[in-house]
C-alpha cells in the first residue's frame, strides 16, 4: 500500500471519528455544562472518603433528569469552614446550599440572618417519591427522625431550616486481625469488663512483637467524643432530675442555667466517676494524644499500632477503604452495674445512637436560583437520591424506605437504652474552650479527676454566664424578627375569609415563642 493511500485512509478514519463525536454530543449526550442556564453550588465540609462520592452520584442522576441545571460540589475543609462561611455570607457570595450545624462555635446567628426556612415546603409530599411507599407522605415525615433534631436546634422556634442527609452514630472500630493475634480469639468485647481484659493482654503482646501496640488510637477529637459517651451513663439520673419538661433531652441553656443555680457541678461524684473512667481508658492511648487531631488517630489505627479506634460513622468509609485489614464496627462496650468505677451510678445502658439525622443543608438567602436549589434537595432526599448517596458513600440514609447495605447495618443507632442528654463538656464556646484547655489536669501523668474538677468549678461560672448571655442575645435577636410575622398572621387569621394556613402558621409561631 502506497503512502498516498495510507494517508487517505487515515484522513477518512479521522473524519469518521469526528462525525461520530459530533453525533454523540448533539444526539446522545446531556447538554454541555456551559450550556446549562442554571448553576447551583452545594457546599459542605464532609471531605472524608464517601460523602463526595455519594453527592457526585446524586448530581449525575439529577443532571440527567434536569438538563437545565448544573450542580457544583464545593468541598471546604472543616479547619477553615467557619471563616469561609462568614466571609462568603457577608459578601453575598456563598453557595446556594450550605451545610451548617448548631455546634459550630461563633455562628449561631447565621441561620436566621442568612438561611431561608423551609417549613412550608416540608408539609408537602416530595414529588420525586412518586411510585414509592413515601409518595403521599409530607416531605418532613419521610425523614427517619421527622427532622426532630432540626426542630430542636432551630434558632427560630417553630421553623425548620435544615434538610439532613444521613444518620450518624459513634462506633468502636476494631482491627479484627490484630484482635486475633493479641487474644487468640476473634470474640469482640461486649462489656467494659471484657474490654479491660483485652487491654490487659496488650503489654505482653507488645513485648512479644517488639513494638508498642496501644489499646485505643488517641487524638484530641476522639477523646472528647469518648468522654461525652462515658459521661452519659453515670450522669443519667442527674439528667432526668433536670428534665423539668419531660422531653428526655436537655437544651444547652438548661444545662448552663442548671449549673449557675447549683443543680449540678463538675465535682459531683457521678461526674467525677465518668472522668475517672476516661482517665483509665486514656492509659491505653499513645502519649501525647491530646496534641494531635483525629487524622493522626486514624493513621495510628490504619498502621496497626492500635487495636481499636472510637470514632463516628462519618469516618467509617475512610477506615474501611484504607485499612489493609478487616475493620469491624462495634457498639462501645458499656460498663455494667457491677463496675467498680461507675456501676453505683448507672440506671442501665445508655443509647448509643439517638436516631437523629445530620449533615444538614440550608438554602441561602443569597441564592440566585432558590426554586432549583430546593428541587435538588428534594431529589437528594428522595428514595432514589438517598439510595444513590448511601450506595456510593457508605453512609446511612436520612430517609425511610432506603435499602441499607449489610456492611453498614451496624452503624444504625439502637435505642435500646436510656436517653442521654447533651454533653456536659460542650455546652457553650467559652465552656468548651476552658474544658479543652484544662483537660491535661485529668489525663496528664500527674492528673486526677479531683484536680480537674476542682479547677473547672473555679473557672467555669464566668464562662457559663458568658455563654448563657450569648444564647439569650441570639434568641432575642431571632424572636424580635418574628414579631411582625406573628402579628400579621394573627390579623389574617382573624378575618372572615381567613385561609386555614394563616391560622396554622399563627398558632405555630405563637406556640414556638
Amino acid at each position: 500500500m502506497s503512502d498516498r493511500v495510507r494517508h487517505r485512509i487515515g484522513l477518512m478514519l479521522l473524519a469518521a471519528g469526528y462525525l461520530a463525536a459530533v453525533f454523540w454530543v448533539f444526539a446522545r449526550s446531556s447538554p454541555l455544562a456551559g450550556d446549562r442556564p442554571v448553576t447551583l453550588r452545594f457546599a459542605h465540609w464532609q471531605i472524608e472518603a464517601g460523602p463526595p462520592d455519594g453527592i457526585t452520584a446524586v448530581i449525575k442522576r439529577y443532571e440527567e433528569l434536569n438538563p437545565r441545571v448544573r450542580v457544583e460540589q464545593q468541598l471546604v475543609p472543616s479547619a477553615v469552614y467557619k471563616q469561609w462561611l462568614r466571609s462568603n455570607l457577608a459578601g453575598g457570595t456563598g453557595a446556594d446550599l450550605i451545610e451548617w450545624g448548631p455546634w459550630l462555635e461563633g455562628v449561631r446567628d447565621v441561620p436566621a440572618r442568612h438561611f431561608v426556612p423551609v417549613t412550608e415546603q416540608l408539609k408537602q409530599p416530595n414529588p420525586y417519591n412518586r411510585g414509592t411507599p413515601l409518595a403521599d407522605v409530607p416531605w418532613a415525615q419521610t425523614f427517619i427522625d421527622g427532622l426532630a433534631g432540626q426542630r430542636i436546634d432551630s434558632p427560630d422556634p417553630g421553623q425548620v431550616y435544615g434538610i439532613t442527609l444521613t444518620e450518624v452514630s459513634l462506633r468502636f472500630f476494631c482491627n479484627q486481625e490484630l484482635l486475633r493475634d493479641v487474644t487468640g480469639s476473634e470474640a469482640v468485647p461486649r462489656t467494659f469488663a471484657e474490654l479491660r481484659q483485652v487491654f490487659a493482654q496488650l503489654p505482653a503482646y507488645s513485648q512479644r512483637v517488639g513494638r508498642p501496640v496501644m489499646g485505643l488510637a488517641g487524638a484530641r477529637d476522639n477523646t472528647h467524643w469518648l468522654l461525652d459517651f462515658l459521661l452519659a451513663g453515670p450522669t443519667m439520673r442527674l439528667n432526668f432530675s433536670m428534665d423539668d419538661y419531660g422531653y428526655l433531652a436537655l437544651y444547652n441553656r438548661q444545662l448552663l442555667a442548671g449549673y449557675l443555680r447549683g443543680r449540678w457541678n463538675f465535682s459531683r461524684p457521678e461526674v467525677q466517676a465518668g472522668f475517672a473512667l476516661l482517665r483509665e481508658v486514656a492509659q491505653h492511648m499513645k502519649p501525647g494524644f491530646l496534641q494531635v487531631t483525629r487524622d493522626e488517630a486514624t493513621r495510628e489505627f490504619l498502621g496497626g499500632d492500635a487495636l481499636f479506634i472510637f470514632a463516628g460513622t462519618w469516618d467509617a468509609t475512610s477506615l474501611r477503604r484504607l485499612a489493609p485489614f478487616p475493620v469491624t464496627a462495634l457498639r462501645f462496650p458499656q460498663p455494667t452495674a457491677d463496675d467498680p468505677v461507675v456501676g453505683r451510678y448507672l440506671m442501665g445502658p445508655s443509647n448509643d445512637g439517638a436516631g437523629i439525622t445530620a449533615m444538614a443543608m440550608h438554602l441561602s438567602r443569597h441564592s440566585r436560583h432558590p426554586a432549583e436549589a430546593l428541587d435538588f434537595l428534594r431529589f437528594l432526599t428522595s428514595v432514589e437520591g438517598m439510595q444513590l448517596f448511601t450506595d456510593h458513600s457508605g453512609w446511612l440514609p436520612a430517609v425511610r424506605e432506603v435499602t441499607i447495605p449489610a456492611e453498614i447495618e451496624s452503624f444504625k443507632g439502637r435505642q435500646d437504652g436510656f436517653a442521654s442528654a447533651n454533653p456536659y463538656t460542650l455546652i457553650g464556646s467559652n465552656v468548651s474552650m476552658l474544658f479543652a484547655r484544662n483537660l491535661h489536669l485529668l489525663l496528664g501523668e500527674r492528673g486526677s479527676p479531683a484536680q480537674f474538677t476542682a479547677e473547672l468549678d473555679r473557672i467555669m461560672p464566668d464562662a457559663v454566664r458568658a455563654d448563657l448571655n450569648t444564647e439569650l442575645r441570639s434568641t432575642l435577636t431571632t424572636l424580635k424578627g418574628q414579631e411582625l410575622r406573628l402579628l400579621a398572621r394573627a390579623n389574617l387569621a382573624a378575618t372572615a375569609a381567613a385561609d386555614a394556613r394563616h391560622r396554622e402558621e399563627w398558632l405555630m409561631l405563637e406556640s414556638g415563642q
